[in-house]
């Protein structure tokens, strides 16, 4: 997901873009980096293709394939995206700036006392 939100067309879209253009732009950059093989895609002459970034374009331009893309694929990745981000970080690591939410005690707690066994 990373590597897609750094995509030159994901950072090149303007400020005034739909967010289905956002979603179609962001979906493309995933697919060119995910997609490594496909089986049954092919040309108008039912001849079977390679994926490439043209063709992985043409693809998702159909919007059927687009949207089980989002939904079987984009949308997965940014669950777990999203799942990494609500973990507070630890306070040695990454999180060393972290803010505490225990509040400090006003004075020491009493030592227990022994139990007395009566013998």
């Amino acid at each position: 997901m990373v590597a897609a939100r750094n995509d030159d067309a994901v950072t090149a879209l303007s400020e005034e873009a739909s967010d289905e253009e956002r979603a179609l732009v962001f979906a493309k950059a995933i697919a060119k980096i995910a997609i490594l093989d496909w089986d049954g895609v092919g040309d108008t002459e039912g001849n079977a293709i390679k994926p490439s970034p043209e063709h992985i374009d043409a693809l998702l331009d159909i919007y059927p394939v687009f949207e089980a893309f989002q939904l079987r694929y984009v949308s997965k990745g940014l669950l777990l995206d999203a799942e990494k981000n609500v973990s507070a970080p630890l306070p040695n690591g990454s999180s060393a700036w972290a803010q505490a939410t225990a509040q400090p005690v006003k004075k020491r707690a009493k030592t227990a006392r022994a139990k007395s066994t009566g013998r």
